[in-house]
């Protein structure tokens, strides 16, 4: 896996390595962007920016499963929300786990340290998960389409029951997907480098990187290719049709009946509520895309290219402090644009604003 939170385990069976041992090749070529940059950058991005998102965003999903399972599961938008704040504790989870544990130096050690070596292992799973929420996006913003499209025949068409069974069958292919890179792990007792000391490591088949690689592309990279393509076009299509139906109620206010308004009305705020969600999915996971779509057109863009390395490690680790806020900043478009949510969430959490 090209990850900078991961380790790398070499398929020649050597022990797993930190970042730096594959960010300075004994090669005399000045990178692109220096080691000093990298480190610092590691520092503000990973050990602040994610730290303190990462930590917020596993409150804030807790709140909003805890929200919804309160709001009952009668509709299909509840169910889509709530898998999707499920998706994103589990990232954020993770990403806490990284921000606490790596450093920007680990060149050092001997032994890798037992945090890191549980990073590597998890990482492969949190590209699923990662991959999972991009779905859960796409899925939402394609049924909000389809609600504009199809207004009469959609509840026929998208019931609580086919989300619900789209949902597992996404979240099973997402995770059997991962099960070949697993499958060429093993732990074995390897000599350090160093100090010549023999240690429990995790090595890899000898063709486990490229199974790794593969299962990363198949897992992560082209779901979220293929998803944020899908957003973008639903966005777009969305805000179309949101100015379009503005400026039809304004000419056809006077004739509405209040009930025609009240339902205009609530579907105008779903259709925002979905928009929000989507637009700060696209800012946020447009760095992960271009870097990873970036490495499948350009193979030496990665971290052992003395040239390109530093840059792809800078990349990455935008990357992934925009994944933690994404995952972090959903509570308040669903507190601003979801009256039901709102008056939930005041209900259970803030009783006395509640009754106010």
């Amino acid at each position: 896996m090209a990850s900078e939170t991961s380790t790398v385990v070499q398929n020649t069976g050597k022990q797993i390595m930190s970042v730096s041992d594959i960010s300075n090749p004994a090669q005399h070529v000045s990178p692109i962007i220096s080691d000093e940059i990298r480190d610092i950058s590691f520092m503000i991005l990973i050990q602040i920016v994610q730290l303190i998102f990462a930590t917020f965003g596993i409150f804030s999903n807790i709140v909003n499963v805890i929200v919804y399972i309160k709001m009952g599961f009668s509709e299909t938008s509840s169910i889509t929300l709530t898998a999707l704040s499920l998706a994103d504790l589990i990232t954020e989870l993770w990403l806490l786990l990284m921000a606490t544990s790596l450093r920007a130096h680990q060149d050092s050690a001997d032994v890798i340290p037992l945090p890191v070596i549980i990073i590597y292992l998890l990482s492969t799973a949190n590209n699923a998960v990662l991959g999972y929420g991009s779905w859960i996006t796409a899925i939402i913003s394609v049924e909000r389409c389809l609600c504009i499209v199809f207004p009469m025949k959609v509840k026929s068409i998208i019931t609580v029951r086919r989300i619900s069974i789209l949902l597992i069958i996404v979240l099973l292919v997402q995770m059997s997907s991962i099960i070949p890179t697993y499958a060429t792990l093993k732990l074995a007792y390897v000599q350090s480098p160093v100090t010549n000391r023999s240690s429990l490591a995790i090595i890899q088949s000898e063709y486990g990187f490229h199974i790794e690689t593969i299962t990363m592309f198949a897992a992560f990279t082209i779901p979220s290719v293929i998803c944020f393509s899908i957003v973008v076009m639903c966005t777009i299509f969305l805000v179309i049709k949101l100015n379009q139906s503005a400026k039809w109620r304004q000419s056809t206010s006077n004739a509405m009946s209040k009930e025609d308004g009240s339902m205009l009305t609530k579907e105008k705020r779903i259709v925002r509520t979905v928009v929000m969600i989507c637009t700060v999915y696209i800012f946020c996971f447009a760095p992960n895309v271009f870097t990873f779509t970036t490495m499948a057109a350009y193979p030496k863009f990665n971290q052992a290219d003395p040239y390109l390395g530093n840059l792809q490690s800078v990349c990455l680790q935008i990357g992934f402090s925009s994944h933690a806020i994404c995952s972090a900043v959903n509570i308040f478009v669903y507190i601003t644009m979801s009256t039901k949510y709102r008056e939930t969430f005041f209900k259970l959490f803030c009783p006395c604003k509640s009754k106010a």
